[in-house]
């Protein structure tokens, strides 16, 4: 017997098909209860995700219970990589669907790691698309280090579809001004340890972090997925989206969606000031890469004392040190020496391993660097030099100095 047929554009074929799929332990209400409630935001993801004439690769952050999983390899042209998080531990998950009606069988196997902390276990330049959906308003820290590793694994060109609840959803004001709660429920039974919704963002919020980063838009929009729950309602959803947006440029409607393209310009750790409180920033330090260049990816390697991002006459950018300027490397590599990008100070370049308050002393090297004239100063390092063991660099100078980039060799 043929299976019928499904189409995107149908809802009701998409919700028969979904439906259909059995698992070990499956809830009937509960399923139901969740595709009714998903489907709309399903099909807007798909419209986001582009479809290659030639096979691609893609990389779903985020994948149980596969519903967008089941859509996407029946409906786009991807090879799929499946990913989620154990709060066991677990390296892996496994999942098999059965769906007697349509004759379709799959047993989905994810990787599984902390998508905000942990390097991604997969090479550079790996996929021609990564879904992001409905994961980024769950981060409690650092979606910046998310975007990182999606930029590294990510094919030059290649995609990244986000979805996310608008943070200033008409919704979400109506119920501020009724005096009832805006925010989301605990999601206890949910795999991120019971954790409800950490952070929503604007849709300019979203954007700007993207843009920030070195992504490229494609496609930006907010979309209400859900009807309204009553006629008051749909009137002040109109009143939003209609008149009050053209007064303030803001967007009310109930869930955002974008499409960015990682272009050739390198990744930047970008921390906006609407998303990252200034002052606890300068307390960051998370040190991962050998070298670093100012503008690009100095904020997790630089100690407080820094000053603020400047931009030379060539657009060079940069930071003056205070008297001490520290800055940390993680090398994982042999290496012989450190070379510093520096003007307009003088004093001592040093190279330490803090060994947890047990000092030592690496390598120094005076140095005397005209104003305006950039100055490579190399910091020769001893057999005392541990790779993985993170890299101090120290400049101690007279009254500062300016720095553009840490290299090593």
């Amino acid at each position: 017997m043929q299976p019928p047929p499904v189409s995107e554009r149908d809802p009701e074929s998409l919700e028969r098909y979904l439906l259909s799929f059995r698992w070990p332990y499956r809830n009937e209400e509960v399923h139901r209860i969740l595709v009714n409630g998903g489907l709309p935001l399903w099909r807007q993801v798909l419209r986001f995700v582009p479809n290659p004439k030639e096979r691609g690769r893609a990389l779903e952050l985020g994948s149980p219970p596969f519903h967008i999983t089941l859509l996407l390899q029946r409906f786009r042209n991807y090879d799929l990589v499946l990913t989620g998080y154990a709060a066991d531990g677990r390296p892996e998950l496994r999942q098999q669907l059965e769906s007697p009606e349509f004759g379709e069988t799959y047993e989905f196997v994810c990787t599984c790691f902390n998508a905000e902390a942990d390097t991604f276990p997969y090479p550079d330049n790996s996929f021609d698309l990564v879904t992001w959906c409905e994961v980024i308003e769950h981060l409690t820290e650092n979606p910046v280090h998310t975007l990182a590793e999606i930029h590294r694994v990510l094919k030059p060109g290649g995609a990244l579809v986000i979805s996310t609840p608008n943070a200033s959803r008409a919704d979400s004001i109506a119920n501020f001004l009724a005096g009832r709660n805006i925010y989301d429920p605990y999601h206890l039974g949910a795999p991120l340890k019971g954790s409800r919704h950490s952070r929503e963002y604007t849709l300019a919020e979203l954007t700007d972090l993207l843009e920030g980063c070195g992504y490229t838009i494609e496609r930006a929009a907010d979309i209400d997925i859900y009807p309204p729950a009553s006629r008051n309602r749909r009137i002040f959803r109109w009143l939003m989206n209609n008149v009050v947006s053209r007064i303030t440029g803001g967007h009310y409607r109930y869930h955002l969606f974008v499409r960015a393209r990682k272009t050739d310009a390198p990744f930047r750790w970008y921390f906006p000031p609407s998303l990252f409180d200034l002052g606890h920033l300068a307390f960051y330090m998370a040190p991962r890469h050998p070298e670093v260049t100012f503008g690009i990816n100095d904020v997790p390697h630089i100690a407080m004392g820094w000053g603020d991002l400047q931009r030379d006459p060539s657009g060079r950018e940069y930071r003056r040190s205070g008297q001490v300027g520290d800055i940390y490397l993680l090398v994982r590599e042999p290496r012989t020496a450190a070379t510093v990008t520096l003007a307009g100070g003088r004093g001592e370049a040093q190279a330490w391993h803090d060994n947890g308050g047990n000092l030592v002393l690496l390598g120094s090297t005076r140095f005397d660097a005209p104003p305006g004239r950039w100055t490579d100063v190399t910091i020769p390092l001893s057999a005392d030099f541990e790779p993985g063991n993170p890299l101090h660099i120290r400049l101690d100078t007279e009254a500062g100095v300016d720095v553009h980039r840490v290299t090593t060799t």
